[in-house]
């Protein structure tokens, strides 16, 4: 299994807008062989905002 830290931009005014994560997965999935398995949520602002996330992915098992 693999990690891929992503920090959302915190800005107080408005909210977070992240679009890096579809070229993550994009790049894993496609040029890296891996499968997508979802996302946690690994810090949070004082107001309860998600700041940071892990981006789990699994390399396929290689049949012997």
């Amino acid at each position: 299994m693999e990690f891929v830290r992503l920090k959302y931009a915190n800005n107080k005014l408005i909210n977070a807008n992240l679009k890096e994560h579809r070229e993550i997965i994009e790049e894993y999935i496609s040029k890296k062989g891996y499968t997508y398995l979802g996302f946690v949520p690994v810090l949070f602002g004082p107001s309860g905002k998600t700041l940071e996330i892990d981006l789990i992915f699994k390399k396929p098992e290689l049949k012997k």
